[in-house]
């Protein structure tokens, strides 16, 4: 059934130019960044908004970046054919923040993935692709963690595969398969004759002659109240020359009918081909088509079936019309619709009593006091004289003779039927001929009791442009017996160059692909009810591009006999794209901060997406665009589960720019990605708050302890003095103001029990003579779940032997730690000798709900002296939830030395700290108590590391460790290390159910816990977790948590919404749908309405 198949995919070409509009042929190329291989497809700005949307095809993978600052989102129009199923795979790296969403040209959304995976799908089926036509794709940067990023997206579609057997001339079958390589049907050859037989093979075309044919059948067993039956024909008739190529010329017939019984409705679906092509001797390819297919539907029994049945008053008349009172005068012409049951009517169909007792001529009533009364006024409510009615019936004449008829039209009767002009649909009537109420005669009508050719040749001025049937119909619509609808598609096309050859011999693995343009007519035209509703051309211009490959072979019994066929692979997608089957791969890059400052390291998170079913290793090499530092890669191998780091070291290379390439290799194939950054390398010091991010349940007092480092960057060697902003309504305690790098500095936080949940920022500043820096504490009060970190030992001088990180992950408002989660560890500067002495052991979750870890390294003389950060970030599944928490492994500290000065009560500060954008000038000036002013202009054009370390612009919690803590970090994740056979992506998981299978947690009471005396935090003694439960300030008594409070309407971020929903931006705006359906809508200043 190959040109069932063929003209299946011509039909679906058109589809789009049914309803919508054609491809913008003066879009820009696409840049394609290898030859020879999966072309990656770079996107084309601008296409920021649907209609400008970027034009890709099934088949393409494309590469692209999203962020939240400076380009949002990016939209793709992907074209497909009538029920060709879809599959978008879209890859980015860990925290990235970045989603996608489909919508049909309709603009119905259609699915979106989750952003917190790094490689998610959606699946378009039959169903949802059925129209076919233009598809919207968006690529969305999602407000979590890195705020987007870059990303692979990879469009594939639903594909055939013709099985062609040398021996029977012709394929032995032919088989469907949506987008995820699942087989949809089958149609098999059931019987053929094939003269040539044996002397055909696989290395040319074969020999058809006369009377040669190919039957093809699918039949489907009664399931359900579904039948299925399917056969085609394909006969032999001669030879024929078309566009210069000598072609076999054959017949073809077929029909497939689908038929399904449901409540006592049974609706028949019949697709019908007829019609003859002539293939190409030289290689089968199609010359010429002369093609209808017919696609009908009737439903009928059900509610169908009692259309036509007298129900209570419903009848028809004698012409099939409806009859509501049963009078035998049509609803149409009824002026009388509720005469009484078995009262005689006139033609208008009234009753003597509804003509006010008069049987037409009878009363005395006079509506428009023209002194004709109303039972002999043809137009009772409009008033007429002697001047403009001239016949006196009551209606003003249109033309003055007095030949009006009431309804604007005339009296005239051309044919003498008896049916006057402006009501007789077939005026021409040959005289003495039997008509309807409709003036038209059985032959008019066809041989039925239908007619009118909506002339409406009236001689007078009314309205004489007659209908001819219902809603500008030629007829009426044949109801009776059920539903009905046909649609035939007519092509008569011829292809020059041929289309769909088999490109001969046939050789495994050869791919190749055309762009056939035909030359001819294509129309279509539906009916209803055996009345045509529409007719018209359809323009042949557009290319069908067709892509192919020779597969394997494979053997199929047709009748008695065993024959061995080759596959031959179609699938539609971009012209001329070869290598759209072929395995293959690409790297992806996630750069956590384009600047590296003060000798630190930069670095890169790599991972290898791959194609087609590849699954091989690749080999990883990084190499900078000047000479003179080196580049670590680690590890030196990666496969397409897991993730790498390309790191440079900065510490001899001068201020400026860089670029950075990764190139990773397979079999001889080399596949590299770019990266620009910048140096920072003068002396200085870095400030870092050790827990970005804390979130606690609102509605009780918090005394909370949290480390300030201070580190030395560079041969930096200035004391630094530290001051710190709170918001009004909290008070803070810092323990040490300044010292010689490095030091740490704690910062006791107490908040009240009555603070509105909501986001607090805490601005901390470092100065050194001119040189400041600052960074954000931000504290979140919410009922949601959620989880802090209670880390112990947050500053550790570097010695030989066993240094451990002990913690707790304190769950709060319900969060269920128990269905799972994973650590990571990130060092900052790079050393992966410490990193992999790392070892995390998980204790036993304890009664509250809350899971102690540590994490042991082995220090010995092969591991560097330095300052080190040590990042943990910790993942919970319940929601997605993210934070990290810091500690630093230091060789000196003025804290531990006792020389850091201690710090009074003006080292603390309350202020305006909603104002800080990130930058050091608005946190002096925050901290000094001026007015900042809301510059937007300066705010846009500001550095993007200031605008994207803000925590307040993003909430973007543990991301702050990596983006705002990590400058250049050289990140090297424990991922895939592990002999794990799923090859998780976490370095360390305390369970491995995934978070999609989880209900979502609902917010539960606050558990009581153990009230504490309030500590001052000494700085050489490790902050125990006990001090991060609520404690009772003196002398207030609290003796058990309130419960939270009701779900809010509005939430300051992202942050605070329940976990678990999705986000749609089909309307424009960004919409959170949580499970259970409850809408928010995002704000323009990042918060959220409830809905």
């Amino acid at each position: 059934m190959r040109n069932t198949i063929v003209i299946i995919l011509l039909l679906a070409l058109m589809q789009p130019m049914l309803t919508h509009s054609t491809l913008d042929d003066a879009s820009s190329s696409p840049q394609l960044t290898t030859a020879g291989s999966v072309d990656v497809i770079e996107e084309i700005e601008p296409n920021n908004v649907n209609t400008s949307g970027q034009e890709v095809y099934p088949g393409d993978v494309l590469r692209g970046d999203v962020d939240m600052w400076n380009d949002q989102i990016d939209h793709f129009t992907v074209w497909l054919e009538s029920g060709q199923t879809l599959l978008l795979t879209l890859s980015h790296a860990s925290g990235d923040g970045v989603s996608m969403s489909v919508w049909d040209g309709e603009n119905t959304h259609l699915g979106a993935s989750n952003p917190g995976k790094t490689r998610d799908t959606i699946f378009l089926g039959e169903e949802e692709t059925a129209d076919g036509g233009q598809f919207i794709v968006s690529v969305n940067a999602t407000m979590t963690e890195a705020g987007g990023g870059a990303y692979v997206l990879e469009i594939d579609a639903g594909y055939m595969v013709n099985w062609y057997a040398p021996e029977i001339g012709w394929n032995a079958a032919t088989e469907m398969f949506d987008a995820k390589g699942n087989l949809m049907y089958t149609s098999s050859l059931s019987s053929y004759q094939f003269a040539e037989a044996a002397s055909s093979t696989a290395s040319s075309a074969p020999t058809w002659t006369n009377g040669d044919f190919w039957n093809f059948s699918v039949s489907m067993p009664s399931m359900f109240g579904v039948t299925y039956d399917e056969y085609s024909q394909m006969t032999v008739t001669g030879s024929d020359t078309v566009s210069g190529k000598e072609c076999y010329r054959v017949s073809l017939e077929g029909k497939m009918t689908l038929t399904m019984d449901l409540m006592g409705m049974t609706t028949t679906t019949t697709d019908e081909e007829s019609g003859v092509a002539c293939y190409a001797k030289a290689d089968l390819s199609l010359v010429h088509e002369n093609v209808t297919i017919t696609t009908s539907m009737e439903m009928s029994g059900g509610a169908f079936g009692t259309m036509s049945e007298t129900s209570g008053r419903s009848c028809t008349d004698d012409w099939g019309d409806p009859d509501q009172d049963c009078d035998g005068v049509a609803d149409d012409w009824d002026d009388c619709p509720q005469t009484a049951s078995g009262a005689e009517v006139d033609a208008w169909g009234c009753s003597d009593a509804q003509n006010n007792g008069g049987g037409g001529d009878g009363g005395s009533t006079d509506t428009d006091g023209d002194g004709i009364p109303d039972s002999n006024d043809a137009c009772p409510n409009e008033a007429s004289n002697a001047q403009n009615d001239a016949d006196g019936d009551g209606c003003i004449d249109d033309d003055g003779s007095g030949n009006g008829d009431g309804n604007g039209g005339t009296s005239a009767d051309t044919d003498g039927d008896g049916v006057i002009d402006d009501d007789d649909y077939c005026p021409d009537t040959m005289a003495g001929a039997t008509v309807d109420m409709m003036g038209c005669s059985d032959a008019q009508n066809g041989g039925g009791n239908g007619g009118g050719d909506g002339s409406g040749n009236g001689d007078g001025s009314g309205n004489g442009g007659g209908t001819g049937g219902i809603g500008g119909l030629d007829c009426i619509p044949d109801m009776s017996g059920g539903i009905s609808d046909k649609t035939v598609f007519r092509s008569d096309l011829t292809f020059a160059n041929g289309m769909d050859a088999f490109n001969f011999p046939i050789v495994e693995g050869t791919v190749w692909g055309d762009a056939a343009v035909g030359a001819g007519s294509i129309s279509m035209s539906t009916e209803v009810g055996g009345c045509e509703l529409f007719s018209f051309d359809i323009p042949v211009t557009d290319a069908l591009p067709l892509n192919y490959r020779h597969l394997s072979t494979q053997d199929f019994t047709v009748g008695m006999d065993t024959v061995t066929a080759h596959g031959v692979q179609v699938f539609a997608g971009r012209e001329g794209n070869n290598d759209w089957a072929t395995p293959d791969f690409t790297l992806l890059q996630s750069v956590p901060d384009d600047v590296a400052k003060m000798g630190l390291p930069f670095a890169v998170w790599v991972n290898v997406v791959g194609f087609n079913e590849f699954d091989s290793t690749v080999d990883m090499s990084g190499s900078l665009s000047t000479a003179g530092a080196p580049v670590f890669v680690e590890p030196s191998q990666l496969t397409i589960d897991e993730v790498g780091a390309v790191v440079v070291d900065t510490m001899n290379l001068s201020s400026g720019e860089y670029i950075l390439t990764v190139t990773g290799t397979h079999a001889g194939a080399e596949r590299s990605v770019t990266v620009s950054f910048t140096v920072e390398n003068d002396p200085d010091f870095e400030l870092v708050t050790m827990d970005p991010w804390i979130v606690l349940p609102q509605g009780v007092p918090w005394v909370i302890p949290t480390p300030i480092f201070l580190e030395p960057i560079n041969g930096f060697g200035a004391e630094v003095t530290v001051s710190v902003t709170v918001p009004e309504g909290v008070t803070a305690q810092l323990d040490f103001a300044s010292g010689s790098t490095p030091f740490m500095s704690i910062l006791t936080l107490t908040i009240p029990a009555n603070l509105s949940a909501g986001d607090y920022t805490v601005i901390v500043t470092g100065t050194a003579g001119s040189t400041v820096h600052s960074d954000e504490i931000t504290f979140t009060l919410t009922s949601l779940p959620e989880f802090s970190l209670d880390i112990e030992d947050r500053e550790q001088i570097i010695v030989n032997g066993a240094m451990s990180v002990s913690g707790v992950i304190n769950a709060h408002n319900g969060l269920d730690l128990a269905l799972g989660g994973a650590l990571d560890v990130f060092i900052e500067p790079y050393n992966q000798a410490l990193l992999d002495t790392a070892v995390i052991e998980w204790g036993v979750m304890t009664a509250d709900g809350n899971l102690p870890f540590t994490v042991v390294f082995t220090v010995d003389d092969t591991i560097d002296r330095n300052e080190y950060t040590v990042n943990l970030n910790v993942i919970a599944l319940d929601g997605g939830v993210t934070h990290t928490a810091s500690v630093a492994f230091v060789t000196e500290s003025s804290t531990l030395d006792g020389t850091a000065v201690v710090a009074d009560a003006s080292a603390v500060v309350s202020g305006n700290t909603s104002q800080h954008d990130g930058t050091e000038e608005t946190a002096i000036a925050i901290n000094n108590g001026d007015d900042v002013e809301d510059d937007e202009d300066s705010s846009d054009t500001s550095a993007s590391g200031d605008d994207k370390e803000s925590n307040t612009a993003l909430i973007v919690g543990s991301s702050i460790g990596i983006i705002g803590i990590i400058v250049g970090i050289a990140v090297v994740v424990l991922r895939g290390r592990s002999d794990s056979p799923d090859k998780d992506f976490s370095q360390q998981a305390w369970n491995d159910e995934p978070v999609a299978q989880q209900p979502m947690m609902q917010t539960q009471p606050q558990q009581p816990v153990q009230q504490m005396q309030p500590v001052q935090p000494v700085a050489q003694q490790p902050v125990q977790p006990v001090q991060q439960q609520p404690v009772q300030p003196a002398p207030t008594a609290v003796t058990t948590a309130p419960p939270p409070p009701a779900q809010p309407t509005t939430v300051a971020d992202y942050t605070g919404l329940p976990p678990g929903g999705t986000y749609d931006q089909s309307t424009g705006q960004t919409i959170y749908i949580q499970p259970d359906g409850v809408q928010w809508q995002m704000m323009g200043d990042g918060s959220f309405n409830r809905l």
